[in-house]
């Protein structure tokens, strides 16, 4: 009876692999706004809510028969937008631009590191698709200052378990701005990962679970002085969908290992990881070198409103560590809320998005340079506006509106601003940032103009302009 049983559920995975679809590329983050408004837009029409980023392009693929009811000419605008990705082999997209800024190297949000004194901003990739279930892309993103190769990556598996390796992003937030925990604020990390793209089961179970190395730190505390090396972080997102266009999501960052600390057994993350308050929090129990690391949680929700004129609401609790001696508590929340309306009258768009967070968020004991990459903050833009090292707290907001013209081109101009606490002994300033963007769509290609125009937390202006042409 067992060697039957057995040979049953092998024969049943087998007809599962067998029927199921293959790997999918991503759409890119930060490097093609226009396509990034659509699809959003088109989820919402779609009743798919979505709490991580990237966005499979097999996920939007198959949402566009429902979003074809509601709007024909956004599903033939986003399929267009999706050719590149649907042939065995090609360019996916490829983008180019020149501009100049100030010199007082303020990081840009949300573009991977890149300051505003870059002079320019290229980015490519391509791919080859031998059969379903093995995809290996190609891509680099290069600015004035920085090169990474963003999006070059070996995928294998199926829809249900796809594996990649190599540099893919990561975004754990359904905000569209902000993400508290891991975003693209920095340069994307070397990682594995293990995901789907497409829900199990009629609650739509959707998992995500990486391994990833940040850049080498010298500020890394052990046996009372520093180690040098690269911290590996990890990472695991779980999501279900109760009803039909509400989503909910469990996502988990944990910072661990680099240089002499080693890299801790299996056992060991799974003690930290079910036991924080116990393993991964210095004690009268627990030294400092005995500390398993760094971690940071957030739970998360999207409700897509069914109304006449669709739009999304969603929010993000997320938390440094544990606190009061709990497993379950966590401790500096921070939390996030936003609505967004993909489609007012005929034209207009409209996004607002809030986040508060207490002290502590981006610094630690251990790692002293924090949750960082090539010294770049990991997580909310927001983040990079205090002096280093400084875990003071924040709030942020963010207001973006958009307009589409007649003859299609594209108008969107995003508001933001920073204000830190006043509880630390520098005395810090409301910093905001203004962005403006234009576009204009001929054939498969857009072209178009950015200007940004800022003040710091310490009272700096700085600006940067560009010319863009996106394929």
């Amino acid at each position: 009876m067992p060697l039957k049983l057995a040979s049953l559920t092998i024969l049943l995975c087998v007809c599962v692999i067998a029927n199921a679809r293959g790997v999918s590329a991503y759409l890119p983050l930060s490097l093609a706004p226009e396509i990034e408004r659509r699809v959003e837009r088109l989820l919402i029409l779609a009743d798919d809510p979505v709490l991580t980023r990237p966005i499979a392009v097999a996920r939007v693929l198959a949402a566009l028969p429902r979003a074809c009811e509601r709007d024909a000419m956004l599903c033939g605008q986003v399929r267009s937008d999706l050719s590149n990705y649907t042939k065995p082999w090609g360019l996916s997209h490829a983008s180019l631009s020149a501009g100049r800024g100030s010199s007082d190297r303020n990081v840009l949000p949300n573009r991977h590191g890149m300051q505003t004194d870059a002079s320019f901003e290229a980015s490519a990739e391509v791919y080859w698709q031998p059969s379903d279930f093995l995809l290996i892309s190609a891509a680099v993103l290069s600015y004035e200052g920085g090169s990474v190769p963003v999006g070059s990556m070996l995928s294998v598996g199926t829809e249900f378990a796809q594996l990649d390796i190599g540099y893919r992003e990561h975004w754990l937030s359904p905000m569209t701005d902000s993400a508290m925990l891991l975003s693209t604020a920095a340069e994307t990390i070397p990682s594995v990962t293990l995901s789907n793209y497409t829900a199990l089961s009629r609650f739509k179970f959707r998992y995500e679970l990486f391994l990833g190395e940040l850049s080498e730190s010298t500020r890394i505390r052990f046996q009372d002085g520093f180690t040098t090396g690269k911290p590996k972080l990890a990472g695991l997102h779980l999501s279900i969908e109760p009803f039909p266009g509400w989503s909910l999501g469990l996502s988990r960052i944990m910072q661990f290992g680099g240089g002499a600390r080693g890299g801790q057994s299996f056992g060991d993350i799974l003690d930290a990881f079910f036991r924080p308050s116990e393993f991964d929090n210095t004690s009268d129990d627990l030294t400092t070198d005995q500390e398993f690391g760094n971690q940071a949680a957030a739970v998360t929700s999207r409700f897509l409103v069914p109304a006449s004129t669709p739009f999304a609401v969603y929010f993000e609790y997320a938390g440094e560590d544990t606190s009061a001696s709990s497993n379950y508590h966590l401790g500096n929340a921070a939390l996030s809320a936003g609505v967004h309306f993909p489609l007012i009258g005929q034209r207009y768009e409209l996004t607002f998005e809030a986040s508060e967070w207490q002290n502590a968020w981006y610094v630690h004991g251990i790692y002293e340079d924090g949750l960082r990459n090539e010294n770049r903050v990991i997580g909310h833009w927001g983040g990079e506006g205090r002096v280093f090292a400084d875990g003071v707290g924040a709030r942020t907001m963010m207001a973006r509106v958009g307009w589409q013209a007649r003859n299609e081109d594209m108008y969107e101009i995003t508001l933001r601003s920073l204000q830190n606490e006043s509880y630390t002994p520098t005395d810090y300033g409301t910093a905001y940032l203004i962005d403006m963007r234009y576009s204009r769509p001929w054939r498969e290609f857009h072209f178009g103009a950015e200007l940004s125009v800022g003040r710091d937390s310490f009272g700096q202006s700085y600006s940067h302009a560009n010319a863009f042409v996106r394929f």
